[in-house]
């Protein structure tokens, strides 16, 4: 059946939407005219396909190399192993969301492909937008269960008997972990010095470009000003400590508890990575446990 005119709008503005930060998959489809019609397909909604798998075995394999954003899985595989034994198999060793590609709509197959607790099915033949629904359905998905599981585990961090410092630090490593959130494994917490209005580094994973940070100056100054969540995608002109720094965007974001401001949460994330209102919710949840836990200590 002939695409409809919405169909190409809604991959025109997908692809420019996706163009600097495209969704990676790996495909696993043992017909290759078929896998490279999916390829075909899911490259014109700018994806970014990163291999073919023809096998469970092979597929297993690319994804511990490839670490792919998701997979699109064939349930019928030829050879030894099947595609819900390689999907079972790869959640196991990497958490990657399954999606499976399937011809069959029996009863005895979906039960099968169900007990690997696959993000979402694709009948054949399908059309980009079946594509376009169901993968952004299965990351969304994805993305939430990790934040749930991340912001539990915070939760515990801080119930550990463990200096401040360290409970911020290990909560950081928790968040820049979820799948697609910051893509950068960096970030840094400021706390407000003695009511002062000069924000100062308390704990960081990577290397901060700043040690301190007066209220107003730069994003982190900017988001302890304003009390609001300040995003940029890349270096601009907000962003003047450290120009010269390696191209990335920051997510900056107030921990605030009753109007009164406790500090800043900065994380990287890679340039062009758009805003978002899930990342802000795991951010907001990290900074109300510290708000929390620090107003309780005053």
């Amino acid at each position: 059946m002939p695409e409809r005119s919405g169909d190409k709008l809604m991959e025109q503005e997908t692809e420019a939407a996706y163009s600097k930060t495209a969704i990676r998959v790996v495909i696993v489809e043992d017909e290759i005219i078929v896998a490279r019609d999916i390829e075909m397909k899911l490259r014109k909604i700018g994806y970014n396909v990163l291999d073919i798998a023809t096998s469970g075995e092979e597929a297993i394999q690319k994804a511990g190399d490839l670490l792919p954003d998701i997979m699109l899985m064939d349930i019928t595989l030829e050879g030894k192993m099947d595609g819900t034994e390689a999907a079972a198999k790869i959640e196991e060793l990497y958490n990657t969301p399954i999606v499976y590609l399937t011809a069959h709509t029996d009863l005895e197959t979906l039960a099968r492909a169900r007990v690997t607790e696959p993000y979402g099915y694709i009948v054949k033949p399908f059309a980009v937008r079946d594509l376009l629904v169901t993968i952004s359905m299965a990351l969304y998905k994805h993305r939430m269960e990790a934040r749930n599981r991340v912001i539990n585990a915070i939760l515990k961090v801080f119930l550990k008997p463990i200096p401040f410092e360290a409970k911020l630090e290990q909560s950081l490593r928790l968040i820049t972990s979820i799948p697609r959130l910051f893509l950068q494994t960096m970030g840094a917490v400021f706390l407000v010095e003695d009511d002062s209005e000069t924000l100062i580094l308390s704990a960081s994973i990577g290397t901060p470009e700043c040690t301190t940070v007066t209220h107003g100056k730069c994003l982190c100054g900017i988001a302890a000003s304003t009390k609001e969540i300040v995003f940029a995608e890349e270096i601009d002109n907000r962003h003047q400590l450290n120009q010269d720094a390696p191209p990335h965007g920051h997510y900056c974001v107030p921990i605030v508890v009753a109007n009164k401001l406790f500090g800043v949460i900065c994380v990287y994330v890679r340039e062009g990575h758009k805003r978002d209102v899930a990342d802000e919710e795991v951010l907001t949840s990290f900074a109300d446990i510290i708000a929390n836990v620090l107003s309780f200590a005053k």
